[in-house]
């Protein structure tokens, strides 16, 4: 460059030197920032692929199952579409059929409660049936001051008789006895029901304990007349065993009328069989109702078992 002096040049040369030497620094540090960028990449490069990785089989997974639930909600919409077209064909047969399918169901529901209210062997009421006489009987007797009568009849000595003759004989004797007490039961609200095994119970409204008394001796009468045979009985035939009792309820205990004539029942059974036990035959019996030594009996040999 002329005109400059020798020491001028020298210090531009310098200061080119100096910013080359910047320069190098600057490349440097970006090299080794470099470095330290790579080193980094590669160190952690093995976990962002597993991270990549396992978000990956989770997109897969939803995407399965979605896939499910939409051939599930397609199976579920075409089984409602099956349905209604089934509804609508048995709405359609229920239409035009209506009169004969209300018939059919209502003998069914008919045929269903008689069963279920009825003993299957003799056709008499089943604890079920008396269960429900007796509470509305007795909620009846107690409003109207009314007499309500019971009888509880046993077969004597009826295991005998089953070992003796089998247990299809006795089902027919059984059998028999269901349409004698039936037969002798003419006033509507009267009940007879089978108890037990060999055990009948009479239900009697608005009859005092003489009246319930007549009808144990109707059954007595009619069984000797049937002379249905039994060798293992003392008198060579069915007989009965019956405890009569007769009460105005006073309580909601309907209890006390079961209990009386189950336990003069058993004096029967005490005294020899073929016995009918009331409060006057048995005195000591008579605490089933105070009014009982007091009220009308009625007439024992009277056709009529209804108090008036």
């Amino acid at each position: 460059m002329p005109g400059k002096t020798p020491y001028i040049q020298v210090l531009d040369i310098e200061q080119t030197l100096a910013d080359l030497s910047e320069t190098v620094d600057r490349l440097r540090q970006e090299r080794d920032d470099l470095e330290i960028a790579l080193t980094t990449a590669v160190e952690h490069g093995d976990a962002i692929e597993s991270q990549l990785e396992t978000a990956n089989r989770q997109l897969q997974g939803e995407v399965r199952e979605r896939r499910l639930i939409e051939k599930q909600l397609r199976d579920l919409v075409t089984t409602i579409t099956q349905k209604s077209r089934d509804l609508e064909l048995v709405l359609q047969t229920i239409t035009e059929h209506a009169d004969q399918i209300d018939l059919h169901w209502l003998q069914r529901y008919i045929e269903s409660e008689s069963a279920a209210r009825h003993d299957p062997l003799t056709g008499l009421a089943n604890r079920r049936m008396l269960d429900e006489a007796m509470e509305r009987e007795w909620a009846r007797a107690r409003r109207q001051s009314q007499w309500l009568a019971m009888l509880l009849c046993d077969v004597d000595n009826f295991k005998p008789y089953n070992d003796r003759y089998g247990h299809q004989a006795g089902d027919e004797c059984l059998k028999q006895l269901s349409e004698l007490l039936k037969d002798l039961l003419h006033r509507e609200g009267d009940l007879v029901a089978r108890y037990g095994g060999e055990e009948f119970i009479l239900l009697l409204p608005n009859t005092d304990e003489g009246g319930a008394l007549q009808v144990a001796f109707s059954i007595q009468r009619r069984l000797a007349e049937l002379n249905h045979r039994h060798e293992d009985s003392p008198l060579g035939r069915i007989t009965l065993s019956m405890g009569v009792a007769a009460i105005i309820p006073e309580n909601d205990d309907e209890g006390t009328l079961f209990a009386e004539v189950d336990r003069r029942l058993y004096l029967a059974k005490q005294k020899g069989r073929n016995c009918i036990v009331n409060s006057t035959h048995h005195p000591e019996s008579e605490n089933l109702h105070e009014r009982e030594s007091g009220g009308d009996q009625g007439d024992p040999v009277r056709s009529e078992h209804r108090v008036t």
